[in-house]
């Protein structure tokens, strides 16, 4: 099961370092490109994942708040497979995000926060 959340930048900051599982997008526009990244988070692991699917199915469940794992993890396993990813250190997570803070007091930042929780 999943859950979604709408969070500030900032507040991504406090929440993703004590969750196992998870994964978040992010959406601004910025003065020279749209900026749009989706990172997936297992145990202390950060994996950048560079694949139109994940994006096109945020899209597409964007309106739930709460929902079954399946509707994400296969896009994040296909990721995986066909390597459309790159592991990162979570400094360089938390850096992006300290300069989204500051970014998001003069454009919106949009971020889609997503829970794993294992009810076994």
């Amino acid at each position: 099961m999943f859950y979604q959340h709408m969070l500030k930048p900032h507040e991504l900051a406090l929440v993703i370092p004590n969750a196992n599982e998870c994964l978040f997008a992010i959406h601004t526009k910025l003065t020279e490109r749209d900026y749009n990244v989706a990172v997936y988070k297992y145990g202390k692991e950060y994996f950048v994942l560079n694949d139109v699917r994940i994006f096109k199915q945020i899209q597409g469940i964007d309106q739930e708040s709460q929902g079954d794992e399946e509707e994400l993890l296969p896009y994040v396993e296909e990721a995986f497979e066909d390597n459309c990813y790159n592991l990162v250190e979570e400094k360089l997570v938390q850096l992006d995000l300290n300069i989204l803070s500051t970014i998001s007091a003069n454009s919106p930042v949009q971020v889609r926060y997503y829970e794993f929780v294992d009810f076994t």
